[in-house]
């Protein structure tokens, strides 16, 4: 069994639908709602599926909860930073920490509000 999709509910669907096009190389396959508002359907090259829809009330997520994207090396964590930076996201800190081994990581805010981690595997994965 593989995870293949994850829906997230989200204030912002165009916004998110044209941050995860632009910088984690995803492509909007279907849109919905008034100014494509309602909902995105979004895939990327490993035909992950991610849904972007809007809910209902106030949103909210748990503290922790983020969205992670693993890179090969802690020069392209250095490099997705740097995208972000120039974009005017205003990616957090670049860190370093053991986590099953040593990782390289930092986090954005995404339009919507939910954190996405841009991070080198823990050693654990890669072998």
């Amino acid at each position: 069994m593989i995870c293949k999709h994850v829906n997230l509910t989200t204030s912002d669907v165009a916004g998110g639908a044209e941050f995860f096009e632009r910088f984690f190389d995803f492509e909007c396959r279907h849109r919905a709602g008034r100014d494509g508002n309602g909902l995105a359907v979004l895939c990327n090259q490993d035909n992950f599926v991610l849904t972007l829809m809007t809910g209902s009330g106030e949103i909210s997520y748990p503290g922790t909860f983020h969205v992670g994207f693993y890179v090969d090396s802690p020069d392209a964590v250095q490099a997705k930073h740097a995208e972000l930076s120039a974009a005017g996201c205003a990616p957090g800190k670049v860190q370093h920490l053991s986590r099953g081994g040593d990782v390289t990581f930092f986090y954005v805010k995404a339009p919507g509000n939910f954190d996405v981690e841009v991070s080198t595997p823990p050693d654990e994965i890669v072998q």
